[in-house]
């Protein structure tokens, strides 16, 4: 077999795709921001996705386990059909020896049928999670915000950090609560003479005059008060059970990164409360709409806004695009070959 048509595919390590710019958040915060803008235009292909979630069989604990498909393609500049394929284990992250969420994506070749390659995703979530957010805050919040509040100091209240920074560059103060206080102290030391963060013993704390809030927590119920968010503030709910239905309810604007899914997730509050009649479609706003200046962002100061979001596959596809690319320039990666010689031709 010639080897233009040795079926071979580039395998990335969780290192190859950090020396390839996976922690590159400038970069990551730009290719949310395209993506958003694709999608908004109609240039990707993105089946609302399906969730599989699992209770423990053993001690009978709700929705212990999860794994989402994500078949994607991606137009425009980008280009690419690709797969994500993400898992999360509370039992990982109860036992703490491995992450609570373990993703890969394959990016495929339409023209050989094979992919062009495989790489490991979890900190490509990490990274575009809190990028979302990112852009949320430098599209809905107020410009000169200086003060955030964030509730949990895991794996994506690191890249929540890492993000804000980046996308606000008028933010001076970072309040972090976490119920494990040691991990939200050990956080704070890992950016100082970055950033000032200062860990909080409540919720309520660390969101009392707040511009920016977020939460990015595990928590399978809510525990925001809808009397905890500030006036005027932008709030990233990161999770699918964070805030109580009066959050969603009272929020002067409720923006979304896709409803026509999220109406799919009967777990998800905004979905909940429109098949109680609470809200309608018309109170939901797609972020692409507000980039692509097709809907208004922010009209007020005192504006709340909620920009509640659990994810899109495009969005990781493009940044595992970029990552692609940067690897192959760089020579990163294990060239694997799926046979030498096909059985069957």
């Amino acid at each position: 077999m010639s080897e233009i048509n040795k079926p071979e595919f580039l395998f990335l390590t969780q290192e190859d795709v950090i020396e390839a710019g996976a922690l590159d958040m400038h970069a990551a915060l730009d290719d949310v921001e395209l993506t958003y803008k694709l999608f908004a235009s109609g240039q990707v292909d993105q089946p609302h996705k399906p969730v599989f979630r699992f209770d423990n069989p053993e001690t009978g604990e709700k929705q212990q386990y999860l794994a989402v498909s994500m078949p994607v393609y991606v137009g425009g500049s980008v280009n690419r059909i690709g797969h994500k394929w993400a898992a999360e284990s509370m039992a990982n992250a109860k036992r703490g020896d491995m992450p609570m969420g373990i993703d890969i994506i394959l990016l495929h070749n339409l023209d050989r049928a094979i992919p062009d390659a495989i790489m490991e995703a979890g900190l490509i979530t990490a990274m575009r999670t809190s990028a979302v957010a990112g852009v949320g805050a430098r599209t809905l919040a107020n410009p000169d915000s200086n003060v955030a509040g964030l509730i949990g100091a895991g794996v994506i209240g690191r890249t929540m950090i890492m993000s804000l920074s980046a996308a606000m560059p008028k933010l001076e103060e970072i309040r972090l609560f976490d119920l494990n206080r040691k991990r939200a102290e050990d956080l704070a030391k890992e950016f100082e003479g970055k950033i000032k963060i200062r860990v909080v013993d409540s919720v309520q704390e660390a969101f009392q005059g707040a511009d920016i809030i977020t939460t990015q927590t595990t928590s399978r119920k809510a525990f925001v008060k809808d009397e905890w968010i500030p006036k005027g503030s932008y709030y990233a709910h990161m999770s699918f059970a964070e805030a109580d239905d009066a959050a969603f309810v009272n929020t002067d604007r409720l923006v979304v990164d896709n409803w026509e899914t999220l109406k799919t997730w009967e777990f998800f509050p905004a979905t909940q409360l429109k098949m109680a009649g609470k809200l309608k479609d018309e109170d939901v706003t797609d972020i692409g709409k507000i980039l692509l200046g097709e809907e208004p962002g922010r009209t007020s100061r005192d504006q709340r806004i909620l920009f509640a979001n659990l994810g899109m596959g495009c969005l990781d596809i493009t940044i595992a695009e970029r990552i692609y690319n940067n690897a192959k320039a760089k020579g990163l990666g294990q060239k694997i070959a799926l046979w030498e010689k096909p059985l069957w031709i």
